[in-house]
């Protein structure tokens, strides 16, 4: 017998809900629905749910503090709620604005990185791997990029590029490493340097508030790029 993984949808929100619980079960979860209340916290820790989803445009914010040390996925409609939510140790979050289908593939994506937790005991989880600053939100997983609160578009080698500078961020990584890191040595021995230029540039029009005077992914002359940190 398959047990169907338990998701708890928390919100006021009728008509998200409906929209929400229709694509989970199509997906195959099990899911339960309840608006935020002081309670909420405590049916969750009876019943086997293995994971929560909580919008917060919905009235859930209070419901994420009191599920501290559960799993749970915020659906939020800033950057500041980006921040918020992950500071309050969410596994991920989700833009009110992003189509159901994302959500589904962001549980399934939580799910599948986290053992399953015994009923009644609050799961002991790695937080997700994300960077956040006052400029820019990426999450390196499910590699979704916000760029001062609007959803930003990166190629997968754009995306693999941005991850490898924010790993080192702060950090002055030379042409050799960054191509060894992100090509693998796959551009043509005679231009190099030109490609990686070339995706630096591009980089740039889609993460800097100015292009033409980068303030994220600096170059420090006759040395390489540097992913340089928000103060």
């Amino acid at each position: 017998m398959i047990t169907r993984r338990a998701i708890l949808i928390v919100s006021e929100r009728s008509d998200w809900i409906a929209s929400a619980s229709a694509a989970l079960e199509a997906a195959g979860f099990a899911v339960a629905a309840t608006a935020p209340s002081p309670s909420v916290a405590e049916a969750f820790a009876q019943a086997p749910h293995d994971l929560a989803v909580i919008d917060t445009l919905g009235g859930g914010w209070s419901v994420a503090e009191e599920l501290a040390g559960w799993r749970r996925i915020l659906v939020v409609d800033s950057a500041a709620s980006l921040r918020q939510g992950f500071a309050l140790g969410a596994e991920d979050c989700v833009a009110d604005s992003a189509h159901v289908d994302e959500l589904v593939a962001r549980c399934e994506a939580v799910l599948r990185r986290s053992a399953v937790r015994p009923s009644g005991e609050p799961a002991n989880l790695e937080p997700a791997a994300v960077y956040v600053d006052r400029r820019l939100w990426v999450n390196l997983e499910s590699r979704q990029v916000w760029v001062r609160g609007e959803p930003s578009h990166l190629t997968p080698r754009e995306f693999r590029l941005l991850t490898f500078l924010i790993r080192h961020r702060d950090s002055t990584l030379s042409h050799d490493q960054i191509l060894d890191a992100v090509w693998r040595r796959e551009a043509a021995p005679d231009r190099h340097t030109e490609v990686l230029k070339q995706y630096i540039w591009r980089l740039r029009q889609k993460i800097e508030a100015d292009p033409d005077r980068p303030t994220i992914v600096v170059t420090d002359p006759g040395a390489g790029y540097r992913f340089a940190s928000a103060d």
